[in-house]
């Protein structure tokens, strides 16, 4: 998720657990601690573009990350802090896992069984941005920061924003599993050949969901609003070009790419300059005119290419007032 929400909900976690010891000082805790298991975005000053990407949200998204550190900040505290140390740590871990937890949900995947296993865990549920799950509790915890300490109105803003978004976030893998399903279906019964078919919603919400199959050769993909009227999906076939491939398939950032993509990828050509598009992360716009979208992943593979910001390069077409309002008249069903 974005850096906001690990900061609201990591001040809402420094609150329920310490607001009454230390008062408004434990949202600023929880926050500044909620956030930590994203150091790893130093590691674009020491490794090379791809390997960073493999680098972000792996060993410091971590279970055994957040254990280990968590115990020496509990020895340090047992140390400095004689009183409520226990609440210390508690509140500590607490914040950290908040943190591995609500990025488990995004597409991008987590390494929490990092050093012991490579396997990422991403349930795609929810977009790295979504103002559904962020703004109400980051209101009430505003709410809540008003408040006087040690008062009841402080616990009530603090569980209030929990529940909301707590709340949505359910919503979040009720929709996928309803959409994952009806999407699926439509894609057997067109006889589409497939190995397997993911789900992940499409920027700012959980109402509008790309689906995308996977084979040796390709993938199928399609878009589906939960307010639509039908269920017949239809979908685009999108070629993986591996033959583009064929010089750059001894280099390491090659490897890294389809690491990090799980397999989910396809390759493009623009004038001389070849691409890595990784499809989980899905297109810059598309829910209108599939085809004819460019991939919000997009990885230059040329020698000395800058690909710092290669997932944030988002370049539309239309202004972004335009995009919002097609994106938001999709969502509204068809």
């Amino acid at each position: 998720m974005d850096t906001v929400s690990h900061i609201v909900l990591g001040a809402a976690v420094g609150e329920t657990i310490l607001g009454r010891k230390i008062g408004r000082k434990a949202m600023l805790y929880g926050a500044i601690i909620g956030n930590i298991p994203d150091i790893d975005v130093l590691g674009i000053f020491f490794l090379s573009d791809s390997k960073q990407l493999l680098f972000h949200r792996g060993i410091t998204h971590s279970l055994f990350f957040a254990v280990l550190i968590t115990a020496l900040f509990g020895w340090f505290c047992r140390k400095r802090i004689k009183n409520n140390w226990m609440l210390w740590t508690w509140m500590f871990f607490a914040a950290m896992l908040s943190h591995l937890l609500i990025d488990s949900f995004t597409c991008y995947g987590m390494g929490f069984f990092e050093p012991f296993s490579q396997h990422r865990i991403s349930f795609n549920t929810i977009f790295v941005v979504d103002p559904f799950y962020t703004l109400p509790l980051l209101v009430c915890m505003l709410l809540a920061f008003r408040a006087k300490n040690k008062t009841p109105l402080r616990k009530k803003w603090t569980i209030t924003g929990l529940w909301i978004s707590s709340t949505y976030l359910a919503f979040t893998i009720l929709s996928h599993v309803y959409v994952q399903h009806v999407m699926k279906q439509s894609l057997e019964e067109q006889k589409l050949a497939f190995d397997h078919f993911t789900v992940t919603p499409t920027p700012l919400n959980s109402f509008l969901w790309m689906g995308y199959s996977h084979d040796k050769n390709g993938a199928w993909m399609g878009y589906y609003s939960i307010f639509d009227h039908f269920k017949k999906i239809t979908y685009h076939r999108q070629q993986r070009n591996d033959s583009l491939l064929i010089p750059f398939q001894n280099k390491e950032l090659v490897k890294n790419l389809k690491v990090l993509s799980k397999g989910n990828y396809c390759i493009s050509k623009e004038d001389s300059i070849v691409y890595f598009n990784d499809i989980r992360f899905g297109q810059v716009s598309g829910w209108n005119t599939i085809a004819d979208e460019a991939y919000a992943f997009k990885f230059n593979l040329n020698k000395n290419a800058d690909n710092k910001r290669a997932l944030n390069r988002l370049k539309y077409k239309e202004s972004t007032s335009d995009w919002f309002v097609s994106l938001v008249n999709r969502i509204k069903g068809k």
